[in-house]
């Protein structure tokens, strides 16, 4: 690698900075940004709600907390943080309990201050409606922060028309080099399908599953979330409640097919996951990583037929089966920590050139057109007005 002195002279986009190593590029960035280099960066995932479970699990999981090993930075709540001026990136995440924090994070920082604000948000959009307020108090807070991204397309797509300015895909990152390292599990005969509470997606992707001549299991199960248990438990040979990521690792690995029939558009951290440990799989085409993980074998939740005949190629076609897996496990490698980092430096760097820019400000520019049907809004004034009526 070059030392500190060659990086520092080199320029983004020029035909030398081509030539780095993801790593040194990542090095010429922080240079950039920060003025220093990435060793002597502190970062901070900041939330008002810290997962134990994956502290527990020494940040070992796929997904958001995975920044924290890719930056060596810490998580902490708001409450805990003396002086957000201390950290050169602090980020938060835009769940519902957190999305305020940019607002008040902003405020706390010195005019002057180095510290770089980043907001992201890994909610599917098919969740927005139940998880977020009105439309305008995120486009109030996102102006905040220095940069905006989203783990998949359609979440970036909504987040420029709320803030009015670009937002960048970049998929939290993966702990690969520990999952392709794990001990091999050797595959039985059986065909894992993975449960999500979001969608609930089991009996349709059961159809998919059932007689092929090996045993059928239902994963990360949580009945609490079903409106139908006792048709769910008689679907599969076995159905599995949750449990944590080690072991749902090792239900993935010693399967010899895995099913993933997510209905949501998302990034998916489980096929990441797959991917890096070399599992063969079948998955759902509206996620980010199975359309770069699993290109030969992504299709249509819903479309039953095509995945039969996946999952029927998977168990009967070793050469097809090798090719599926040889594949996962080298697109896996995106998902990396030192391509994240590039990703992550360089989305940075192009959105400080650009600066933050105000929210839209949305006009009406001509007298509203009432159509046909009952107005809600009106329904609710006259429901009103009746209810007074009778008391009177």
């Amino acid at each position: 690698m070059k030392n500190e002195q060659e990086l520092r002279k080199i320029e983004v986009e020029s035909e030398e900075y081509n030539k780095l190593t993801t790593d040194e590029m990542s090095e010429v960035l922080s240079f950039k940004i920060f003025d220093k280099p990435m060793k002597e960066l502190k970062y901070l995932l900041c939330t008002n709600y810290i997962h134990d479970q994956l502290l527990k699990e020494n940040l070992t999981r796929t997904g958001l907390y995975q920044w924290i090993n890719v930056f060596r930075g810490e998580v902490k709540a708001p409450r805990d943080v003396l002086d957000y001026n201390d950290y050169d990136i602090v980020q938060v995440n835009m769940s519902g309990q957190d999305i305020h924090l940019v607002g008040t994070i902003r405020e706390q920082l010195k005019e002057q201050s180095t510290t770089k604000l980043v907001l992201n948000n890994d909610y599917t959009t098919e969740l927005w409606g139940v998880s977020f307020d009105w439309p305008d108090t995120i486009a109030r807070e996102v102006v905040h922060a220095d940069m905006l991204f989203g783990t998949e397309y359609f979440q970036t797509t909504a987040l420029t028309e709320l803030s009015g300015r670009e937002c960048y895909v970049i998929p939290h990152p993966a702990y690969v080099k520990r999952l392709k390292h794990l001990p091999k599990i050797e595959n039985k005969e059986i065909i894992t399908t993975i449960w999500r509470r979001y969608d609930a997606h089991s009996y349709i992707p059961s159809l998919a599953v059932r007689n092929h001549g090996i045993t059928t299991q239902l994963i990360g199960y949580d009945i609490s979330k079903d409106r139908k248990p006792y048709v769910t438990t008689t679907l599969y040979d076995y159905v599995f409640a949750g449990t944590n990521y080690f072991e749902f690792c090792n239900q993935m690995r010693e399967s010899k097919i895995v099913y993933n029939p997510f209905t949501f558009h998302s990034y998916d951290r489980t096929t990441v996951d797959c991917a890096a440990m070399g599992v063969a799989m079948v998955t759902s085409n509206r996620t980010q990583s199975s359309n770069i993980c699993y290109p030969h074998t992504c299709v249509d939740p819903f479309d039953v037929k095509k995945s039969r005949e996946m999952i029927n190629k998977l168990n009967n076609d070793k050469d097809f089966y090798d090719l599926v897996v040889k594949t996962a496990q080298e697109k896996s490698e995106f998902y990396n920590h030192s391509n994240s980092k590039l990703r992550y430096f360089t989305a940075l760097y192009e959105s400080l050139k650009k600066g933050r820019i105000p929210s839209r400000n949305i006009k009406r520019k001509k007298e509203l057109v009432r159509g046909v049907g009952d107005d809600a809004l009106s329904l609710s004034s006259k429901s009103i007005e009746r209810k007074n009526e009778k008391k009177n």
